[in-house]
């Protein structure tokens, strides 16, 4: 049995709740989303506006949404520069690199790659041989080290922190 969970370099809130569960529990956690849709590879800019080709750039309202989300936070391009940086030190891809970083994880069984093409699906399966060294999982973690969010961890917790009971709802 596996969990399906968001986790990637720029998702990380599991790890405060999520994953120790998992672990503790014997359950194996399989995440989506590995390349944060696509910014951990490299290929989306700070401040560049993404391609039409692309799905950050495309015409689909949940991929513009999506990578609206990962665009507008520092904490995105701080992982992107990392991923980069040890890239170029193992001559990986930086693709290669945050699937290695992901499925070294505690609690990771496997990863879901969503790979659009023969380059890409052999350029992720590359992943499987890379291997990170302590320093090179150690900048990643800092570059990409989740902080603290409003109640509970983000805008979800925060919408659900204003629900309310009304009428005659009954709590059991």
């Amino acid at each position: 049995m596996t969990l399906q969970e968001q986790y990637n370099l720029a998702v990380r809130e599991v790890e405060w709740e999520v994953l120790p569960a998992a672990v503790h529990n014997g359950l194996g956690v399989l995440p989506w989303s590995p390349l944060a849709s696509g910014f951990l590879t490299g290929k989306y800019a700070r401040g560049v506006q993404p391609g039409p080709d692309t799905r950050a750039g495309g015409g689909n309202p949940l991929y513009q949404y999506t990578s609206a989300n990962y665009a507008n936070a520092d904490r995105t391009w701080d992982a992107v520069d990392a991923v980069v940086q040890v890239a170029e030190e193992t001559g990986a891809s930086p693709a290669q690199v945050a699937l290695s970083w992901v499925a070294d994880r505690t609690g990771v069984t496997t990863v879901i790659i969503g790979a659009r093409d023969m380059r890409q699906l052999t350029d992720n399966l590359g992943a499987a041989d890379l291997h990170l060294d302590a320093d090179a999982a150690a900048l990643l973690d800092k570059a990409s080290d989740p902080s603290p969010t409003p109640y509970p961890y983000g805008p979800f917790g925060l919408a659900q922190s204003h629900r309310t009971v009304n009428g005659g709802a009954q709590l059991d």
